[in-house]
């Protein structure tokens, strides 16, 4: 239940705080005063629609307020669970609007997505805006308010379901019968790139190494003449420098028996001759490890071509040749198993159909088994809003359940609702046999009739009464206490005969202070509303007689009592 409602900067309201009762609250005012409004920001709390041209002129930002008495709820906890905010006895909705057309939204001062309060709004409030009866002639609305009186709304979200679930089978069958043609054009290719990759059979990091091999393989005549002539030079030939060195170090020798101070001399040419040894012999087995074999060459440089065709037409590099292998490995797993995926959505496709049927078929007896009582509770309404001889009734245009061209997702047939006032006319659609005043008052008795949520919600009428007037109005209004007896009913009206009935009575004006155009809305004591239904009935001149007729209003039949604020 609607609790309070903060509502700033949007269109021409400045700033209005309005709180809410039990009960039935009218909202009147003259016409273009803004009474809308009021409906207009409770609907943009819970989820509607924004834009940058609600931001009042001027104004950096919009923003209302919604507080709702939220009792325990196992749906609404879970909504709020899934968003991770804590479910508490009242729920505080804020909603800002940037004037560039952004806007936040919070639940309990915790920011939050539109489509968490979007799924709150079954929870708290029902908005019915002016023409919305016209929705009476659409075969889902139709259906919508059967199922809701029959209590087996669940199980058409449930055909919905089933529906859309059989649509995707079904396409996902389509697509892999279309693409057969692509198929085997893809399995062809496919199969061309795995056979190259795996007849190469490349190995992670072979391009590196056999072009470390093919740098050693293009040098290894060079290399292996320079360790031999080395070797010879230090070792081998007559005249080597291991021989010139020894014979130097007899020589010094014998001068360092002489001469002692060369000694040390001595045993540096001892030691140059032992490192004069080490290198050549070690020049001499580097020499014979060196294989110069043209054959390997070609081999290696014929290697490293088949892996750079690979890198070219796979990605650059080895490793991505790789992967392009596995890839293929597994696409080409997928294509082959075409069989089987064909078996596997046929079945599914089946499966989703059975089931479609299955639901279907139950949702059609379920609306047939409801819509007798339907008939009979709308036409007890009807009696009551004035239209005594009015006949109403429900037909269905069953589809054939073995035809899936037929088939939609509000199920396998369509709900008309049938109409007639005069009873020597027989029924007819109803959006083509009413009235405006009569589809408002069918629209108010299909309200009254549907069965009431488990939690307190607030139903909001702008305007049902269109059309209307007098002794019609008055019944109009009864309906509507009626129905505030079960829900909090807000409802927007330019009837007396309406507004009479009021618990709670707002009165909504333009006034200009400081050359801006604001909107004050506010709450009527028992004099204010003798001088509103006054208004309302005798223009813009209150007189004696028209707060008279509207004091008659107030107290006559005792539906209401004297005026109390």
């Amino acid at each position: 239940m609607l609790k309070q409602l903060h509502i700033e900067n949007i269109a021409v309201v400045h700033r209005q705080r309005v709180t809410f009762g039990a009960g039935l609250t009218i909202v009147t005012g003259e016409t273009g005063a803004g009474k809308s409004l009021v409906a207009d920001a409770l609907a943009l709390a819970i989820g509607g629609r924004a834009t940058a041209d609600i931001v009042r002129a001027g104004e950096s930002r919009a923003v209302v307020e919604a507080v709702f008495d939220c009792p325990a709820h196992p749906e609404v906890a879970q909504i709020l669970s899934e968003a991770e905010i804590e479910a508490e006895s009242e729920l505080l909705i804020r909603r800002e609007v940037s004037a560039s057309g952004k806007g936040r939204i919070f639940i309990n001062d915790q920011l939050c997505a539109l489509a968490t309060v979007r799924a709150l709004r079954p929870y708290l409030a029902d908005i019915h805006g002016q023409g919305e009866q016209q929705a009476l002639g659409g075969a889902a609305t139709r259906a919508g308010a059967l199922d809701a009186f029959g209590r087996h709304a669940a199980l058409a979200e449930s055909v919905a379901e089933a529906f859309a679930a059989w649509q995707a089978a079904r396409r996902a069958l389509e697509g892999l019968r279309q693409d057969e043609a692509e198929r085997l054009q893809r399995l062809d290719l496919l199969s061309f790139q795995r056979d190259e990759l795996e007849r190469i059979a490349p190995r992670p990091g072979e391009d590196e190494s056999l072009l470390r091999e093919r740098a050693r393989l293009s040098k290894a005549e060079r290399l292996a003449a320079l360790a031999a002539e080395g070797y010879d030079l230090l070792y081998e030939r007559e005249a080597s420098a291991l021989t010139l060195v020894a014979q130097a170090l007899r020589r010094v020798e014998d001068l360092a028996a002489d001469e002692p101070a060369l000694a040390e001399a001595a045993a540096t040419l001892e030691a140059a001759r032992y490192g004069i040894e080490e290198v050549a012999f070690a020049l001499r087995d580097h020499a014979a490890g060196i294989v110069a074999s043209p054959e390997r060459l070609r081999e290696v440089e014929a290697r490293l071509d088949d892996l750079d065709r690979l890198k070219r037409k796979y990605g650059g590099t080895l490793d991505r040749a790789l992967a392009t292998l596995e890839r293929v490995r597994a696409e080409l797993s997928q294509v082959e198993s075409y069989d089987a995926e064909l078996r596997r959505l046929s079945a599914a496709a089946e499966a989703a159909a059975e089931r479609y049927r299955r639901l279907a078929l139950a949702l059609r007896a379920a609306r047939q088994a409801a819509a007798q009582r339907f008939e009979a509770a709308l036409a007890l309404e009807l009696q009551a809003l004035a239209l005594p001889q009015a006949r109403f009734a429900v037909t269905f245009d069953e589809r054939d359940p073995s035809d899936p061209m037929t088939w939609e997702a509000t199920g396998l047939e369509g709900v008309e609702f049938l109409f007639t006032s005069n009873p020597d006319e027989p029924p007819r659609p109803l959006a083509k046999a009413a009235s405006g005043g009569e589809l408002s008052r069918v629209m108010l008795g299909v309200k009254s009739i549907l069965a009431p949520t488990d939690i307190p919600r607030t139903m909001v009428f702008d305007e049902v009464d269109v059309g209307i007037s007098g002794r019609v109005a008055e019944a109009v209004g009864i309906r509507l206490r009626r129905l505030a007896e079960r829900q909090q009913v807000l409802c927007i009206t330019h009837q007396a005969q309406v507004a009479r009935f009021a618990t709670t009575h707002l009165r909504v004006e333009k006034l200009v202070a400081g050359g801006r155009t604001r909107v004050a809305i506010t709450p009527l004591d028992a004099a204010g509303r003798i001088e509103e239904l006054a208004r309302i009935l005798g223009g813009s001149v209150v007189s004696d007689s028209a707060r008279q007729a509207a004091r008659d209003l107030l107290v006559s039949d005792g539906l209401v009592g004297a005026p109390t604020s």
